[in-house]
């Protein structure tokens, strides 16, 4: 337990619907997520509905050990796309940049649950688990690398809950759950693009052309900018399951929108000497006290907006959810599961803001909606002592093809998923599951309303990729 904590609060991360992460079990991913408020095969249960606590007679404790692998990669539908690099390299129509490879593109996702009845109505759980996340790696030289060249999303989340059941056939459930929260972009900042977009037309020749008179500094090539905030929530959850016969059961949760509070983190633009004498022009030099108003610039406030530390602010809200299942044990050998789920993004934005000035670092309009998804699974009972498990389940993307960013390439997806259950005693079960999000090829580089303009990442339009693939290992120790 001590592990599962340690390498949970280090590493948690994952991808599913929206950001949203269902893959909480090595059962669940190999259901594709069916059945989730309903089964109750597992101690994860307490994530999708508390009321399904109740079907523990027994402390359970539920090891989780995944490894995700993300496929993902960018393919230019227009020449000279994107802005060009310092060796003025630009994408060309059709030109393929892949970034399957590489240690930072698999993961290890821990997790952990525990169910432990109290009496014969009340059952309380824990859990440590992702509630959300999302990641992505594009080459260096991608023509949408001033958009995000990589995002690195994670919300994890704790849950301490309770299931009660009130008549032999109906339960209710609630969690209280902290939530952290931790997002990082890194992305390729093009001070020509900038200056392009900053400036009437001609601006950039007008600088090159005051360089060659020694009247100022080149303008830099690309370096790079990171932006890391980190923020926490409290929220809760409230859940119901309904036995009406001992083979059939039917599970339903809501869980209200999350509104972290204290996003704080910092603003890093890598610094070097062209940088820094570019940025001291820009805030000292009388060319531009007195050409700066005429070109619609305002120096030192460009020069303070490119300081290498800045301390940044994001306000998040996180969409609430509804969620119900149907379990039904058909024979002696086969289990079936099905599970609708909905959630509401149509609050959620990405806005980042300069703690010390209020200035916004980057506004990017998303229109986000909501999504539903719909799963269905199954258990086979091969063996006395192994069951099989397969399912499969598809959701709506949430956001259009006119807004979608590289970093948020998010569209409609399925879900797939197999695997299997080994239980050598009543006490003790493994289990095994390979599970696949194949997210449809998504339209990028259409989002004109990004603002402030000159952040907005350079003219680029193609097609972005990103899938996964999750291999999971879990022990099921009773007690």
């Amino acid at each position: 337990m001590a592990f599962s904590i340690t390498a949970f609060s280090l590493s948690q991360q994952a991808f599913a619907g929206g950001t949203a992460n269902d893959n909480q079990s090595t059962m669940g991913i190999a259901t594709a997520g069916a059945g989730q408020a309903a089964e109750a095969s597992d101690a994860s249960v307490i994530f999708f509905n508390p009321a399904a606590l109740t079907r523990f007679k027994r402390i359970e404790v539920l090891n989780v050990a995944s490894i995700a692998t993300f496929d993902n990669d960018y393919t230019s539908t227009q020449n000279n796309d994107g802005p060009p690099t310092d060796d003025g390299r630009e994408g060309s129509a059709g030109e393929f940049f892949s970034r399957k490879d590489g240690t930072d593109s698999a993961l290890f996702i821990p997790g952990l649950f525990v169910a432990i009845p109290v009496s014969p109505k009340l059952v309380v759980g824990f859990s440590a688990s992702g509630s959300h996340g999302l990641l992505t790696r594009y080459r260096e030289d991608y023509p949408g690398r001033g958009s995000g060249r990589e995002s690195d999303l994670k919300v994890t989340r704790l849950n301490l809950g309770f299931g009660y059941k009130l008549t032999p056939t109906l339960s209710i459930g609630a969690n209280g759950s902290y939530e952290r929260y931790f997002q990082s972009i890194k992305l390729r900042v093009n001070f020509r693009d900038a200056v392009s977009k900053l400036g009437p037309p001609g601006t950039t020749a007008l600088l090159d052309g005051l360089n060659t008179l020694g009247q100022a500094p080149p303008i830099p090539g690309e370096t790079d900018g990171k932006l890391r905030i980190f923020g926490w929530a409290f929220n809760a959850q409230a859940g119901l399951l309904w036995e009406p016969t001992d083979r059939t059961r039917i599970g339903a949760s809501y869980r209200p929108k999350t509104r972290f509070n204290g996003n704080q983190g910092e603003l890093t633009i890598n610094e070097n000497a062209d940088t820094a004498a570019f940025r001291n022009f820009l805030a000292t030099s009388p060319l531009i006290g007195v050409g700066g108003p005429i070109l619609g610039v305002n120096g030192p406030q460009a020069a303070g907006d490119l300081l290498p530390q800045q301390q940044a602010r994001q306000s998040v809200i996180f969409p609430d959810e509804f969620r119900i299942s149907l379990f039904h044990h058909y024979s002696p050998k086969l289990d079936l599961m099905a599970t609708y789920t909905y959630q509401d993004y149509t609050e959620t934005f990405l806005r980042y803001e300069r703690v010390a000035t209020g200035r916004v670092i980057e506004d990017v309009p998303q229109n986000f909606k909501a999504a539903h998804a719909y799963r269905v699974g199954l258990n086979y009972k091969a063996y006395k002592r192994l069951t099989l498990h397969a399912g499969y389940g598809m959701e709506n993307g949430v956001v259009g093809d006119d807004l979608r960013i590289p970093i948020l390439p998010d569209n409609d997806r399925r879900f797939y998923g197999i695997g299997a259950s080994f239980t050598p005693s009543r006490d003790t079960t493994l289990s095994v599951a390979y599970g696949i999000i194949d997210v449809d090829a998504s339209v990028v580089g259409n989002n004109d309303q990004v603002t402030p303009v000159e952040v907005s990442g350079g003219e680029f339009k193609g097609i972005a990729d990103l899938d996964a693939d999750f291999v999971s290992f879990s022990l099921i120790q009773k007690f």
